[in-house]
């Protein structure tokens, strides 16, 4: 769950919706700036479900009951989310070897170097060997893997950007993940993508790499007022 604080209460918005705009992203992206053409179903499959795995701890929420909000996927259980994630690669072989691939790519992505915690640790073991054993079975190409796999993080980014601010922010107030760019450089632009917000309803991209002048998305959402969060109690599957 993304979870919004603003002075009167909590925006909700649940993993599987915010990677359905990372897919809608990727399917409205350039064709002359896309490497590996021939995959490219794959990728916007892998890029739309990557949070799919989401789905089942989202429709149990749980509540920080010291904080009197809700828990968000950034502070959610570790133990939980890899099992999630374990089980979110799982099902996603069962659709498509490539996507899921690109998938266990992005999942390790989030534990880097060596790990204090063991779980953590056989998790990412566990899926570099998997990533092995797919790279071999489907002999893909290391150029547009890589490419595939930076399309996916910068898509599943802007949408969190969308998602994670409050809408019509300043720079200042913007999420600190994103008020220096983004990260991700992809191989067919030579430049490093900033966005702001026009208004509430609108955000600038620079560079801009979609087909059409303009992309426009709905983000599903749900509102809880602070002062409803103990009548809110019985809807949480528990309290941390």
């Amino acid at each position: 769950m993304i979870v919004i604080e603003s002075s009167g209460g909590f925006r909700l918005i649940e993993q599987h919706e915010h990677a359905i705009i990372s897919g809608f992203l990727a399917e409205a992206w350039r064709d002359d700036l896309f490497i590996g053409k021939n995959r490219r179903h794959e990728v916007e499959l892998a890029i739309k479900n990557h949070d799919a795995c989401w789905q089942r701890l989202d429709k149990n929420p749980i509540l920080n009951a010291k904080k009197g909000r809700p828990v968000s996927f950034i502070d959610f259980p570790l133990e939980e989310k890899i099992d999630a994630y374990r089980s979110g690669v799982d099902e996603m072989l069962e659709q498509n070897d490539y996507a899921a691939f690109l998938i266990s790519l992005h999942y390790t992505s989030f534990f880097r170097g060596k790990l204090d915690d063991e779980n953590g640790q056989r998790f990412k073991d566990q899926e570099q060997t998997r990533q092995k054993q797919l790279r071999q079975k489907l002999d893909v190409n290391g150029e547009d893997v890589q490419f595939h796999f930076d399309l996916l993080q910068l898509c599943d980014n802007l949408s969190l950007y969308l998602c994670m601010n409050e809408w019509g922010s300043s720079k200042e107030e913007e999420y600190p993940w994103f008020r220096e760019g983004f990260p991700q450089k992809l191989a067919t632009v030579d430049a490093k993508f900033y966005t702001k917000w026009i208004n509430e309803n609108e955000v600038a991209l620079d560079p801009y790499p979609f087909k059409e002048d303009s992309v426009k998305v709905t983000i599903p959402n749900k509102h809880i007022r602070k002062v409803e969060i103990d009548n809110h109690k019985r809807k949480f599957c528990r309290s941390l």
